[in-house]
């Protein structure tokens, strides 16, 4: 007896898991109601990212002996910037003629930039342009030679993508869809 009320009871388990299977996939199809309306548009990728036109360098100091320099470019939001995992990529463009030459920074041992909060020697919340050569302050007046950078904020980045630091001048504007 006992026997056949498991049997009867097992039946009526299969039955009933049948019935709510078969239930659930008519349920479920993608005709059944409306579709919502479309949501706003969203911000471009690269919203945030910003970047300049090219420019001269203009010393903010150079020291006694004329071999060392830098110039200061306030970042706006700095603090935020370098907590949420900012970026930086700076870029000097040598011209020659109707040529032209893009390296990034730190390029030879001529140039390289940093990120600089130091109130005590008159840097705060700046893009830091260091130059290193004799005459360093003849490097104001050659024509030949502009720089550029691009501010990338930490919400920006792809933490899968192609590491930044390793891209092309080319590639970086390409990826971040700026105008070269």
């Amino acid at each position: 007896m006992k026997t056949q009320t498991i049997q009867t009871m097992m039946s009526k388990t299969k039955f009933a898991l049948l019935a709510f299977l078969v239930a659930l996939s008519f349920s479920c199809s993608p005709e059944d109601g409306n579709d919502g309306a479309p949501g706003p548009a969203g911000e471009d990728g690269n919203a945030n990212v910003v970047s300049s036109d090219w420019f001269s360098i203009q010393f903010d100091y150079t020291n006694g002996a004329n071999d060392y320099g830098y110039m200061s470019i306030d970042i706006p939001n700095y603090q935020e910037f370098v907590d949420n995992g900012g970026m930086a990529m700076v870029y000097v463009k040598q011209t020659l003629g109707n040529d032209y030459i893009i390296h990034p920074l730190p390029f030879e041992d001529v140039f390289n930039f940093a990120l600089a909060n130091l109130p005590s020697e008159g840097v705060e919340n700046s893009l830091i342009i260091f130059a290193n050569q004799s005459n360093v302050i003849d490097l104001e007046t050659e024509p030949g030679l502009t720089f550029r950078y691009v501010l990338i904020p930490g919400n920006s980045m792809n933490k899968n993508a192609t590491d930044l630091t390793k891209m092309s001048y080319e590639e970086a504007m390409s990826h971040f869809k700026i105008k070269q």
